[in-house]
């Protein structure tokens, strides 16, 4: 099983100087990935519903920072040497297909094929009116022709676009990624139509902080798209994201620290919630530490590094 780390990109702790930290941090301890999430305005008033916790709402606020993921991780290329970079997720109908594609094939390039691309939809119908995106309630067809798009791009290097949402005569968006085929996208998402899309389209599937018993249902629903598209999946990725705080000593759950979703404790009783989820399938598990703070994510990231990563390799 695979192992990444999030930095936080948004928040009171989003600073250029802490992110870089535990971006080197992460790749002097052999995490596989850092993955960072994407919001471009956050406005003052939001009613759609958040769909990743209980309450419905999100945690970043307009007056905090959120560093743009793309720009971001274009930095991070050259302050890291191995680990690999990505989203969790890019939200596809905020971006021109063209530019996002050109952007990350040059990334990879310049990183030495070390970009992964999340995907997703988006929920939040305020962001796309005032971005000027495709139509909130089109999101899914928009992101199912991005996904094409870029793989035509990253394959070809030169090549007519014909779609609904992107047309172009023949033209070159070169250079095209390091990574042989191009670079992996991983679909992320809990939703049925999400799935659909993971099984279709994507490399890899990635929930976001389901419990065993929702993830079997998930994986159940994921096998039988597959089948029904007569699609193999080997070598499909399933990655999980999760939240950690790890301590030496066994520690009480914090109120916004959901059993499962949250992982919470010394060594011990991590490996056995990691275990229980890669005997179910996942391959890779991305953390972040939103209920962590700044020292408490330092004590994590090595605490992880040292007592859980190798009891997973060899």
């Amino acid at each position: 099983m695979k192992f990444g780390m999030q930095p936080p990109n948004s928040g009171p702790f989003a600073t250029p100087e802490f992110i870089t930290e535990l971006a080197e941090l992460g790749d002097q301890l052999g995490y596989d990935s850092l993955q960072v999430t994407d919001h471009i305005i956050i406005p003052a008033e939001i009613r759609s519903r958040y769909p990743y916790n209980a309450t419905g709402v999100m945690a970043a606020h307009p007056e905090n920072d959120y560093y743009e993921p793309i720009s971001l991780l274009a930095y991070l290329i050259g302050r890291t040497r191995r680990i690999r970079l990505g989203t969790s997720v890019l939200i596809l109908p905020y971006r021109n297909p063209i530019l996002a594609a050109k952007q990350l094939a040059c990334m990879d390039q310049l990183s030495g094929g070390r970009i992964v691309l999340g995907v997703g939809v988006g929920w939040m119908e305020e962001e796309f009116r005032i971005l000027g995106s495709p139509p909130f309630a089109e999101r899914g067809a928009v992101t199912d022709e991005y996904i094409q798009t870029f793989r035509r791009i990253w394959r070809e290097g030169t090549t007519a676009l014909t779609g609904r949402y992107t047309s172009a005569p023949e033209i070159g968006v070169n250079p095209r990624p390091a990574q042989p085929g191009g670079i992996p996208i991983i679909v992320g998402g809990i939703t049925r139509p999400a799935i659909r899309r993971a099984a279709r389209l994507g490399d890899g599937w990635q929930p976001f902080k389901l419990t065993p018993d929702e993830l079997i249902a998930g994986l159940n629903y994921l096998r039988a798209q597959a089948q029904r598209s007569g699609r193999d999946l080997s070598g499909f990725t399933i990655s999980l994201r999760l939240s950690l705080r790890m301590t030496r000593e066994p520690a009480e759950r914090r109120p916004d620290e959901e059993p499962w979703k949250t992982l919470v404790g010394p060594a011990r009783d991590v490996l056995t919630h990691l275990r229980t989820y890669r005997d179910l399938g996942v391959t890779e598990v991305v953390f972040d530490f939103r209920t962590c703070r700044p020292e408490e994510m330092r004590e994590t990231l090595r605490l992880c590094a040292e007592q859980i990563i190798p009891a997973f390799r060899g």
